[in-house]
């Protein structure tokens, strides 16, 4: 394969001069756009956190004691079925925290079917 001066090719842009000006303006919020509404949820209960910060612990500390204490099976084991029920019991509690702020409400135009 030979490289002739005819041939296209790519080069590697300079990046020491920016060529477009960078953009100004006004920023189109939520508020401007029609028909869209600002969803405001809550905050996850305590439970909820509280749940989360243990999922979260629950491998780091299986492990640990996994190498310290020679049990291996025994201890992944139960720390996927931990895992596992915590995992959904957060799901349930974040779906339903959602799902209380998603409903349609009664405003004027609103479909309550």
């Amino acid at each position: 394969m030979t490289n002739s001066p005819s041939e296209q090719y790519w080069e590697q842009p300079t990046f020491t001069q920016a060529t477009t000006p960078p953009v100004t303006g006004e920023v189109l919020s939520g508020s401007m756009v029609p028909g869209v509404r600002r969803v405001v949820v809550a905050r996850p209960s305590s439970e909820e956190a509280t749940l989360r910060l243990i999922r979260r612990l629950v491998w780091p500390v299986a492990l640990v004691l996994a190498i310290a204490g020679g049990h291996w099976v025994p201890l992944l084991v139960m720390a996927i079925v931990v895992s596992a029920i915590l995992r959904r019991r957060v799901w349930e509690l974040a779906s339903r925290r959602l799902a209380m702020h998603s409903a349609p409400s009664a405003e004027q135009g609103a479909d309550l079917r």
